[in-house]
């Protein structure tokens, strides 16, 4: 007779997934021993149970499938908690199966509401408490699934033993999905069309929502003459593009930043518009026109002249048609000074004393090869990051630490991409206060031998709360930490390990990276005083109070 959990590992061995991240422990033993013996996944033993959530999220953002991660009750299921929120903030699809204590077991002293925990944390989740739930809680993991989400599926041990029908294998298909566009779309197509035929100076903003729409994007760029910028989260998406102008906001090479105050009109696409992305067109006296497109409605405090309630790809394909039957002229280059132009440098107040985090990474820049997989954490490190190193494509980088606002995660997302990535090297840049937090799973890429590069830029604290204790007159020692010999302990783990501390060691870099194999780590010492333009918006971003 088919149980429970049987018929669980059996939906997810058939959803894509070949790899489980996981923690054992008394309540998800059993299921762990499924999940490879009957299932056959791979299963990657993880040091803590954020670590096991996060190595999902990182293997779902750079592969294409959901990421499935397993742990045990109680204070399994606790220790989650930031990993979850960051995969829910990132949109995510990670199916997290978290054992539970025996209903009856009212004495088990890691007896709690686990499911009202990760509904907080993940958004979305269920418990099977009778084995008639089973086929209704694997359709909605599915449908949850589908549409980017994390779900953290709760199997009480006593439950998993129970007996399912054999129709629990496989899920209904999910509900039927909302229409793809509004019952409005041609009105809102022919206006939005009119706005951006009528523009001199339109900019194109992407987002991660429109990461489906490379190819009418670049064609209405063409039509319209508009430089393509994207946020954060969809770096990359215009690679090798004769039109592509950066990334937007303070967190950008500055291209997009110098677009956004010279456009007329903007057409934003997946992209709720976050402050950090679009500061500068609120701070506009007189904003460009705006239109959008997006499946929900906006929420910010942007106003839009034209909003096309549709899929990405739908919504650009309806605007290209739409435009071209407008017969547009040859569309006037206007943004060539600025997308032709230098990078912006006005992050390179120059610090002789010590490493300068720009000279490091436009050293680590000049020998990553065109086509890498980048993975950026920490604080204040990852601001000059993300300005330094350009994504080579929308699945080939991540700043896990914009999602949340959280540090301690990035490296299990960058462990992560090295399962869903196999023969391709992870480059990770990262600060030693972010490192710290997750540096048990160091070993765990150790162990597997994973093709994982890890630069940490070493400012002896945590670099974005040192500067706003500068700023606020406060006392900055509070952020000043002295840490480990970070060389010596990745060596103990079984990694290769360098240590820069002068600006005439940089030539080391070229060095750690000659190895073709195994875990790199390269300690550089950067001079802590070191302040990046961008931390005052990112402070500001975050402290930022409720609109009235």
């Amino acid at each position: 007779m088919l149980k429970v959990r049987e018929a669980v590992v059996d939906f997810v061995s058939s959803s894509g997934p070949t790899i489980v991240f996981a923690l054992m422990g008394a309540a998800n033993q059993e299921l762990i021993c499924d999940l490879e013996q009957r299932g056959g996944l791979r299963v990657v033993h993880c040091r803590h149970e954020a670590g096991a959530v996060g190595m999902a999220d990182g293997y779902a953002r750079f592969g294409h499938n959901a990421g499935v991660a397993s742990v045990t009750s109680g204070p399994g299921v606790t220790n989650t908690a930031t990993s979850l929120a960051v995969a829910r903030a990132h949109n995510s699809p990670v199916l997290l199966l978290a054992g539970d204590t025996a209903q009856g077991d009212l004495s088990n002293p890691q007896r709690f509401d686990q499911e009202a925990f990760t509904r907080l944390c993940a958004g979305n989740g269920g418990k099977i408490t009778r084995p008639d739930q089973v086929s209704g809680m694997l359709r909605r993991a599915d449908s949850v699934l589908a549409a980017s989400r994390p779900f953290v599926l709760h199997l009480p041990t006593d439950v998993q033993e129970m007996p399912a029908s054999p129709s629990a294998r496989t899920p209904e298909s999910p509900c039927s999905a909302s229409p793809d566009y509004a019952p409005d779309h041609d009105t809102a197509v022919a206006r939005a069309a009119s706005l951006l035929a009528a523009a001199d100076r339109p900019v194109i903003l992407a987002g991660r929502g429109a990461l489906n729409a490379r190819t009418p994007l670049v064609r209405l760029g063409k039509l319209l003459g508009a430089p393509l910028i994207t946020t954060l989260r969809a770096a990359g998406l215009f690679a090798g593009q004769p039109l592509e102008a950066g990334v937007a906001g303070p967190m950008g090479d500055g291209r997009g930043q110098q677009l956004f105050e010279e456009a007329d009109a903007v057409l934003a696409v997946g992209t709720s518009l976050h402050p950090l992305a679009a500061s500068t067109l609120s701070q506009r006296r007189v904003p460009p026109r705006l239109v959008r497109i997006d499946t929900a409605p906006p929420v910010n405090h942007l106003s839009h002249e034209a909003y096309l309630r549709a899929e990405a790809s739908i919504g650009v394909q309806s605007l290209v048609r739409a435009l071209t039957a407008h017969g547009l002229g040859e569309p006037v280059p206007w943004w060539r000074h600025v997308v032709g132009g230098p990078r912006d440098r006005r992050a390179a107040n120059r610090i002789d004393s010590a490493v300068h985090p720009l000279d490091a990474l436009e050293a680590l820049r000049s020998l990553l090869p065109a086509q890498r997989l980048l993975v950026v954490g920490g604080g204040h490190a990852a601001l000059s990051a993300c300005q330094t190193l350009p994504a080579s494509g929308p699945r080939d980088f991540t700043c896990v630490s914009t999602d949340f606002g959280a540090i301690g995660q990035a490296l299990p997302v960058a462990i992560g991409a090295c399962f869903a990535r196999p023969g391709q090297r992870v480059y990770h840049v990262t600060g030693d206060g972010e490192l710290m937090m997750a540096l048990a799973d160091l070993h765990t890429a150790v162990r597997y031998r994973l093709p994982l590069t890890i630069i940490v830029l070493n400012d002896h604290g945590f670099g974005q709360e040192r500067h706003n204790l500068h700023r606020t007159n406060r006392p900055s020692h509070h952020a000043d930490y002295t840490g480990p010999d970070l060389t010596t302990v990745a060596r103990a783990m079984g990694a290769h390990a360098y240590r820069i501390t002068r600006p005439d060691e940089l030539s080391t870099l070229a060095r750690a990276l000659t190895h073709r194999h195994g875990v790199i780590l390269v300690d550089v010492h950067i001079d802590p005083a070191y302040l990046n333009p961008a931390s005052a918006h990112v402070a500001t971003a975050m402290t930022r109070p409720s609109p009235t």
